[in-house]
């Protein structure tokens, strides 16, 4: 495995951090030891196709946790050199930046590294909790040199859950990091062997709202909802849909390609299906999923809001999303963020995700501290 930068290491313990430039550096059969075999958006396809289409950030980098000659953990992060403050912080911050915006007249950019997933949650890529402390300190540092030599001053540690925080938290309080609220995850538990038995186990008002929701949709003789495994010929009408909701969206970190969409449909070591919509023989509503074997995905939607409404084409597309995750017999499938109040009534339970961020400034790290909490989106309200 090739490694373009020496990060940091340890030579007594024997343990040492590389920096790989892209996915393709780290051994396929590496990656899967380590990646949650039940999580599909860490799939190594899936990476290398963020990487060859450009969703955003400038560059991707992998720091590579060695012990000897044994890879022990990966983290993934992401360059970003020019992005857009208001598109990381939603309403709440834009309302904050409003003053700031007047003065500057154009959009406040920062230099930023994520670590983590650009698509998801947040990973550090290791087997169980069996690594030294020596591991942790030793990945924090290599992400700070990492920071320095790609010249970022902003570093987050995006959407990570309470188990890998707490892992990272002593390194990570050692070299002034500090928490900041994500948005949770809505994470469906699916124990029903068909997708009636699915809504007759919801509550009375989930049950009631899927109903109603289901029978809008099917009184329109001239809409039709569909699954299919290859898309790609359907990309050109999707892309407009995906961008109508991105417009709405208070976050906005990645920004997807025709060419990423094909490739999701195309590239066969991607688990990737569309739920695709109709209405008059036109493409309104779309859902793209991950599945594995256990475990699923509902990653992007794209909705013609002429019609969303009244088709309830929002509804209507998780509906058969969960329809066919208990056809192919998963257990979890996670609708990610945003919308709660509509995931609730599908019976989603929140799981929590916290950023841990920093500045290189340690004058803006003391400000941020204080205001970055109480600046980021945390509603969610946004369909």
């Amino acid at each position: 495995m090739g490694s373009s930068e020496h990060a940091a290491s340890d030579s007594r313990a024997g343990w040492r951090v590389a920096v790989a430039n892209s996915i393709s550096e780290i051994p396929p059969d590496v990656w899967r030891k380590l990646a949650p075999s039940d999580d599909p958006i860490y799939g190594y396809a899936l990476f290398q196709a963020m990487e060859r289409t450009r969703l955003g950030p400038d560059s991707y980098r992998y720091l590579v946790v060695r012990q000897g000659e044994r890879v022990r953990a990966v983290l993934p992060t992401c360059v970003f050199r020019s992005l857009a403050l208001e598109d990381v912080l939603g309403n709440q911050g834009r309302q904050a930046l409003r003053p700031l915006r007047r003065i500057m007249r154009r959009p406040l950019r920062i230099k930023m590294l994520i670590c983590g997933h650009l698509l998801g949650e947040g990973r550090v890529l290791r087997n169980g909790d069996g690594l030294h402390e020596t591991a942790r300190h030793l990945l924090v540092d290599a992400v700070r040199e990492l920071s320095a030599s790609v010249g970022t001053r902003w570093t987050v540690f995006k959407d990570f859950s309470q188990t890998d925080l707490e892992w990272l938290d002593p390194a990570l309080g050692k070299a002034g990091y500090f928490r900041a609220p994500g948005l949770p995850d809505a994470w469906l538990g699916l124990r029903a062997e068909s997708f009636d038995e699915f809504i007759s186990s919801l509550s009375r008002n989930g049950r009631s709202v899927a109903r109603r929701n289901l029978a809008k949709f099917s009184g329109h003789q001239d809409a039709a909802i569909e699954v299919r495994e290859r898309f790609d010929d359907l990309v050109p009408a999707m892309m407009p849909l995906y961008q109508a909701v991105l417009d709405r969206a208070e976050t906005r970190l990645d920004v997807w390609t025709p060419e990423f969409m094909a490739l999701l449909s195309t590239d066969p070591r991607i688990p990737a299906k569309a739920v695709t919509c109709w209405y008059q023989d036109r493409l309104v509503g779309f859902l793209i999923c991950l599945f594995r074997e256990k475990s699923g995905v509902a990653i992007r939607i794209g909705l013609d809001y002429d019609c969303s409404r009244d088709l309830r084409l929002y509804q209507v597309t998780y509906y058969r999303g969960i329809e066919e995750a208990i056809r192919m017999g998963v257990a979890r499938l996670n609708l990610t963020q945003t919308a709660y109040e509509a995931k609730r009534k599908m019976g989603c339970d929140l799981v929590p995700l916290d950023h841990a961020v920093t500045h290189r400034n340690p004058v803006c790290r003391a400000i941020l501290r204080y205001a970055l909490p109480m600046a980021v989106n945390r509603s969610g309200d946004q369909v």
